[in-house]
This record gives structure tokens, sequence and C-alpha cells, in this order.
């Protein structure tokens, strides 16, 4: 049930994650003020299509291609934040976590209220895990430890630094960082990084969707391997199709990156929780690790995510709720077409019978012609229907 929860949650993740990422990016043109703001849910529109277009060449294929860009564009954070980190350098102590213990115990209620808010700075981890099968982990690590964890870093802080600077610059102030004239390249260049970050959530769902389809929870999928390297690459175009819709509709209702943070931070949230207590379950249970060391993980880690999510549940009726329907729809549908599979092949092994009374076969005599025949099976313990006609 975990499983099938934190399933559907995050394919919900991978939907609202491309209409919030490419919504956010093309929110810049009303910083820039060179474009009317009427181009900012076509152009998302165009992005995301053509996003979508292109993921049957595959993960590797599209990595290659966009691998120079998001050098480019970690490259590009670091780059305008700089210049405001060094001219407001006392940012630097916001880098200590005592200030927000601080904050927790003077307002805690307000704290918790902004947690819902600070969460967003961390979603996409939860896609890390489903990439791993893509790349493996050692590429994921050196490429946030060396590149994407230090810009990321000097982009916040630059932020806070120019906001404390100049407040007026809390309505937009990524783009605030940069003086008018290069806001439009800024906006194409988070425009191109917003969709190739958008692919890492949307490989992580084809790659859940493939593992659930193993387990038959969904209905069967036809599943194309994309790299003869790379097992874990590959590509659904159900999946595609129906994220493609669902990302199309998110944008259309609606329209504002704001109005989808709160069914962001709820999805995520809630997938991040899952999976932290199925990685328990599987360290004790598989791993076998003592239960001291388990029981210190889930009060390390575990101490914060479920006030991460009671932050984010009570954005609920700001529309939080997507994210519930979304997953309550694909957990009722994974269920009931579950069960439907356990009855099917149930009464299917009953009319195939065992595979050892098969093997040990009639006494009598049994005509052989030469070559072989293979019968793809997916059961071991049971004779594929295909076998010789009239055999009981």
């Amino acid at each position: 049930m975990l499983g099938v929860i934190g399933a559907a949650l995050f394919f919900g993740d991978s939907v609202i994650t491309p209409a919030i990422s490419v919504l956010s990016a093309f929110e810049g043109i009303e910083v820039a003020a060179a474009v009317p703001d009427a181009v900012i849910v076509p152009g998302a529109l165009i992005v995301l299509t053509a996003l979508f277009a292109v993921r049957h060449r595959g993960t590797g294929g599209i990595g290659r291609f966009f691998g120079p860009v998001m050098a480019l564009w970690f490259l590009t954070l670091a780059a305008i934040g700089s210049p405001h980190l060094l001219a407001g350098p006392s940012i630097l102590r916001a880098l200590s976590p005592h200030h927000a213990i601080a904050f927790m115990a003077d307002r805690p209620f307000v704290a918790f209220i902004a947690l819902g808010a600070v969460v967003l700075a961390i979603t996409g981890a939860e896609a890390l895990y489903a990439d791993m099968g893509h790349f493996g982990r050692r590429p994921i690590a050196v490429a946030w430890l060396a590149l994407v964890l230090p810009a990321l870093v000097i982009n916040y802080l630059g932020q806070g630094a120019l906001i404390l600077a100049d407040p007026a610059a809390i309505a937009n102030p990524f783009f605030t960082l940069v003086p008018e004239a290069p806001r439009i390249p800024l906006v194409a260049l988070s425009a191109v990084a917003t969709v190739i970050a958008s692919q890492a959530v949307i490989s992580g769902a084809f790659s859940v969707a493939r593992q659930a389809t193993r387990l038959s929870l969904p209905p069967r999928l036809k599943v194309t391997q994309t790299s003869l390297e790379h097992g874990g690459q590959v590509y659904l175009p159900a999946i595609n199709l129906l994220l493609f819709a669902g990302v199309v509709i998110l944008v259309l209702v609606f329209r504002r990156s704001e109005a989808l943070a709160a069914a962001y931070g709820l999805a995520v949230t809630a997938t991040i929780l899952l999976v932290l207590a199925l990685y328990l379950l599987y360290a004790r249970r598989i791993l076998r690790r003592p239960l001291w060391q388990v029981a210190a993980l889930a009060a390390v880690v575990g101490g914060l995510e479920p006030l991460s999510l009671a932050a984010n549940i009570v954005k609920i009726p700001a529309g939080g709720w997507i994210s519930l329907v979304i997953a309550a729809a694909l957990t009722t549908i994974m269920l009931v077409w579950h069960r439907g599979a356990r009855i099917l092949f149930g009464r299917r092994r009953e009319l195939e019978g065992p595979l050892e009374q098969f093997v040990a076969g009639p006494d009598c005599a049994v005509r052989r012609v030469p070559g072989l025949v293979v019968y793809p099976h997916g059961d071991p313990t049971t004779v594929p229907l295909a076998r010789a006609p009239g055999w009981r």
C-alpha cells in the first residue's frame, strides 16, 4: 500500500513539476517588461509540447544534447548571484542553522506556515532516486557536489542579499539579480533549463510505471528500451501522453506558478515521506540493519518530514487538493487492476496445471520433431497454455 500510494503521488508530482517549472520560467517576462504577459501561457505550452515530443529519443540522447546547457545554467546561477553576495557578505550568516531554530522558537506558528514554502527549495530530490536507474549513483553525486549545490547556494544567498538591500526586489528576486538588458536572454535560458530539469521527473515516472507494471498494478504498457548500455533508460508512450495531457490541463486551468505551488509542495513532501518509510522497511527486513540504526534514521530524517507534510496539508484548499485527487484516482486504478489481475492469473494457473507434472509427462512414447520451441511464460511453476493439444 505504501508503494502504491507513493507511486500515485509521484505521478502527480510528474504532472505538476513540468507545469510549474516552465510557467515560473516564462513569468520572468513580467520583470523584463519587453514582451507582453499574454505570451506566458502560450509560450509555456509550446515549450512543454516540444519537451514531451522529444521524449522518445531517450534519456541518454537528450542528456548529451542538454548537458552543456545545464552546465551553462548552473554557472549562470553562480555568476548572477556572486555580485550581490560580494556586495552583502553578511548574508553568509544565513548558512548557520541556528537562525532557523531561533525563528521557530520565537514564532512557531509563522515558522510552521513558512515551512510549506521552504520545502520548495528541496523539490526534485525525490526524482533523483528514480534517476539513479538511468545514470547510476556516482554521476549524480559528482554533479551535485561539484556544480549544482555550490551554484544554488551562491544564487540563493545572492537573492537574500538583494532583498535585504532592496526590499522591493522580493516581487521576483531571481530575475531582479540582473539588469534589465540581459533579462530576456535569462528568461530564455531558464525556460530551456526548466525543460531539461522536468526531464528528470518524467524519466522517473517512466521507471516507476515500468516497475508498477511488473507488479501487475497498472494495465500492461508498451516499454521501449532507449539505451543499449543502461537498462533503466526506458520510454513508455502511454505514460508520456497521459503526462502531457495532465500538464496541459494544469497550465490552462491555473495559468500561474504560484497557484500550483501548494499542490506541488504537498505531492513532494508526501512522496519523500513515503520513500523514507519504504527505505526503513527495506533497511530492517532486507538489509537486516540493527533496530537502533533504523530508529535513529527515522528520528533524524523523519523528524522534519512530517512537519513539512503538515505545513503543506494546510494548503489543500489553496490547490493542494490537486495532488490528492490525482493520487486517489491512480491508487484506485492500481488497486482495482491488481485485484483483477490476481483473480485472472489465479484462474489461469488452475487451467495451466503444474509444470513438474507436465514434464513427467505420459508414459507413452512421444513423437519428436527436430527443432526447439520456446514458450514465453510469466510463471515458472505452471505450463504455458500453448502446450500440446489434448494434454491432460
